[in-house]
């Protein structure tokens, strides 16, 4: 069993990897997505206001959304990365559980992981 479960481990850190790199990547392109969002968003305020619109109203509007655009972004990519390294830590606590490492009057469910 202690083959399987270290075999496992290994697995789930390298699946915890793949994750880490393809989130990174994914970040990127969020970023870049939430960047243009402002930019778009900043040169429509800019010609509303040229054309006499009310800047009070335009500033809280520009505010709401370029705020609301990085917030879901930085929850989304804070929820991503405490799931990603869930999944490491969980893989960490495999490894580290070698067959030497439980004491002779420890039962099973003390070295089980969760």
């Amino acid at each position: 069993m202690t083959d399987a479960q270290l075999e496992a481990a290994a697995e789930i850190r390298r699946l915890a990897e793949e994750f880490e790199r393809d989130d990174e990547a994914a970040f990127r392109r969020s970023r870049i997505v939430c960047w243009l969002v402002v930019a778009v968003v900043t040169i429509l305020t800019l010609g509303l206001l040229g054309l006499g619109g009310n800047v009070i109203s335009l500033g809280i509007l520009w505010l709401v959304i370029v705020g609301l655009t990085w917030i879901g972004y930085y929850q989304s990519s804070r929820r991503q990365r405490h799931q990603t390294s869930r999944l490491r830590e969980l893989a960490d606590r495999w490894l580290e559980a070698s067959p030497g490492a439980a004491s002779p009057g420890e039962t099973g469910a003390a070295a089980r992981p969760d």
